[in-house]
This record gives C-alpha cells, structure tokens and sequence, in this order.
C-alpha cells in the first residue's frame, strides 16, 4: 500500500536525520516526538488512524517536515 510505503521512508529517513543532528538538539526533538506521539520515532500508522486520519491524510502527512525546533528554547 502506497501510504504504508510513504510513512516508512517518512520515519527513516526522520530517524537518520536525527541521527545526524547534534545534542542538545537531538535530545529536544525526541522528547517533543515523545510527549506527541508517545514513541520516539514519531506517529505509528495504527495512532495516525486513531486520530481519525485517513490513507490519504497519512500519506499527505508524510511528504512534509515536522516543526521547527531551535537550539534557542524559541520554538
């Protein structure tokens, strides 16, 4: 399935990015995606369809970043 394919090279390449970012930003990012999503790597499908998003929403999800955080605590 299309979003199925989406939403895994979504949340890979999510997970080598944050890989790639330094601390103590690294560390922002996974707790902002944790307290969210209750998982660390970001949403699940099963939890994007539980919050009542369609296949389309998922996979429209999937195409764009998540928001911006700052080394600063501004955002």
């Amino acid at each position: 399935m299309i979003a199925r394919a989406v939403h895994a090279e979504r949340t890979r390449l999510a997970a080598t990015f944050k890989e790639l970012t330094p601390e103590p930003l690294r560390s922002r990012i996974r707790s902002r995606t944790l307290a969210i999503y209750g998982n660390s790597n970001g949403p699940t499908i099963e939890g994007l369809q539980a919050r009542g998003n369609s296949w389309d929403d998922i996979i429209d999800s999937a195409t764009r970043p998540g928001p911006r955080i700052s080394f600063d605590g501004g955002g």
